[in-house]
């Protein structure tokens, strides 16, 4: 499978029971929705469909590395300053990494991280 954003082979990443992919240029990450969900839950979130976000059908994203589909674009969090692709065929996720680690448990936290800021918005953040 290639990046969608560098089209480089993507690097098979396996651990914690977690299976990912990695781009060794961009650090993007490509992981299936099943396993987000999952993640997500065991750190006592909601799954994705309930975190929000809005698609933004303006935003070109790349090609699914699966699929071969154009990849649709989904911001939230606070003014909608996050952002990820999502496939709409397989349901992949792929996410820009804010960590440099290689390590599938660092990995694991940035992924859960950006889903937790993800869902916030500021009156969520006051409550």
């Amino acid at each position: 499978m290639d990046c969608p954003r560098c089209e480089v082979e993507l690097v098979q990443l396996e651990g914690e029971g977690t299976a990912m992919s990695r781009c060794p240029d961009c650090a993007g990450l490509w992981i299936d929705l099943a396993e987000v969900n999952r993640l997500l839950l065991r750190h006592n979130l909601p799954g994705l469909d309930s975190l929000g976000g809005r698609a933004n059908i303006d935003e070109s994203s790349g090609l699914c590395p699966e699929c071969q589909v154009d990849l649709m674009t989904v911001e939230g969090g606070e003014r909608r300053s996050m952002v990820y692709e999502t496939c709409e065929v397989c349901g992949g996720i792929f996410l820009d990494s804010d960590t440099e680690s290689e390590e599938v448990p660092e990995l694991i936290a940035s992924i859960v991280d950006f889903y937790r800021r993800f869902g916030q918005t500021k009156a969520a953040k006051g409550a």
